[in-house]
């Protein structure tokens, strides 16, 4: 095999057919499901599709692999707990998935370091990146871009780390993400309320 046929995207991936679009869902809430308990090394592609209740076969119609499985199914979870909040002010948005965040906080630590976690973590900025250009443009017109990324990098990597509250429920862990985050907007002149 070619290196550019394992690039390739599955047949499945974009099909507008509804059986496709339910088993890939299928697919995605069973590795969902998985990374919420274990890390993303201790799960096969076997564990999803007998979860899923599909054989190998179909599982490569919709997925490269395991990590583009896992990845896809926290992006899409990220897009529908983003979607709760469209149209809102963009720090509206950023909490959101603060207690996103906080919510699934045992799914962060099964995904990081695996070949998934760079797939959501693009995911995610994919996300926010539309609430960021928004809320450096309010600050400066001439480097928004710049202080977008800057607002991006420093969102993700203030959401990584949350060990210091693993031990606290998940409304304590939202709100202390969402305090830092705050912290760090108004550190660089965004209002928060």
């Amino acid at each position: 095999m070619s290196t550019n046929e394992g690039l390739r995207a599955p047949a499945r991936t974009g099909s507008p057919d509804p059986r496709a679009a339910r088993v890939r869902d299928r697919l995605r809430r069973a590795a969902f499901e998985l990374i919420e308990q274990r890390r993303v090394e201790k799960i096969s592609v076997s564990d999803i599709t007998q979860r899923a209740g599909v054989s190998r076969q179909v599982f490569y119609q919709h997925f490269r692999d395991r990590d583009d499985a896992v990845a896809s199914a926290v992006a899409a979870s990220l897009q529908a707990a983003a979607a709760e909040t469209d149209g809102e002010h963009p720090v509206a948005l950023i909490h959101r998935l603060c207690d996103y965040t906080a919510e699934h906080a045992g799914l962060y630590r099964n995904l990081y370091p695996s070949a998934a976690s760079q797939q959501t973590a693009d995911a995610y900025r994919d996300l926010i990146r539309p609430a960021c250009e928004r809320l450096a443009a309010g600050l400066s017109e001439r480097s928004a871009g710049v202080l977008a990324d800057f607002l991006i990098g420093g969102i993700i990597e203030v959401s990584r780390h949350q060990d210091e509250n693993a031990d606290a429920g998940t409304a304590a862990r939202a709100n202390a993400l969402r305090a830092r985050i705050d912290a760090c907007l108004d550190a660089v002149g965004i209002q928060v309320s």
